[in-house]
């Protein structure tokens, strides 16, 4: 489905998750380091308290939100058309309000690193809970990963995961520079949103 909807749900999922994974790496150890070398001097109580519970209080909000994007997420309409599954609608004034909130304080999806490429590789190839290695290289757009090992019969399959967006594309075994510029092709062709 590619209707307002899925676009907007899209939308608010990137910078949730951008947002999130933010938080995620920030180090609550270090920050209480640096607030106690400031001693008095450094910050008000308030705001001392406030960069303190900071990290928790973003994770909370932005699960808050991913329970809203888990109920205003894209279905099918009684017709077949795409409809906002929390609503009813085919406009969903949940998800464009929360968009144009993040919007407005300029949240935005975090460009992908090697890092984070190689967890959402890992994720998809090893879903079904058998664990298998994953390689990882990195081209102008995205990153390509693969299994280092594959199952006996298994097809081979190269996960192409977006340098901007993140999104996870699957591609047939090809030479890096093929892969490079078939997805540089494919990526002018579909821009990804966001």
């Amino acid at each position: 489905m590619t209707g307002q909807v899925s676009w907007a749900h899209t939308q608010v999922h990137q910078r949730v998750h951008s947002v999130m994974t933010a938080a995620m790496r920030a180090d609550a150890r270090t920050i209480d380091t640096v607030l106690l070398s400031l001693g008095d001097g450094g910050l008000d109580p308030y705001s001392r308290e406030f960069v303190r519970e900071a990290r928790r209080l973003v994770l909370a909000c932005t699960a808050a939100l991913t329970c809203v994007l888990s109920a205003h997420r894209p279905g099918a309409g009684p017709r077949g058309d795409e409809i906002c599954r929390g609503c009813g609608t085919s406009d969903c004034r949940t998800l464009h309000g929360v968009a144009d909130v993040l919007a407005a304080y300029a949240v935005r999806p975090l460009t992908v690193d090697r890092a984070e490429a190689w967890r959402r590789a890992d994720a998809w190839f090893n879903r079904e809970g058998d664990p298998v290695p994953v390689g990882i290289a990195e081209f102008a757009d995205g990153f390509a990963a693969w299994r280092v090992t594959a199952a006996p019969g298994e097809t081979a399959q190269v996960a192409v995961i977006d340098g901007r967006c993140g999104a996870l594309t699957l591609w047939p075994p090809l030479p890096l520079g093929t892969l490079a510029r078939e997805y540089g092709e494919y990526r002018r062709t579909n821009p990804a949103p966001g």
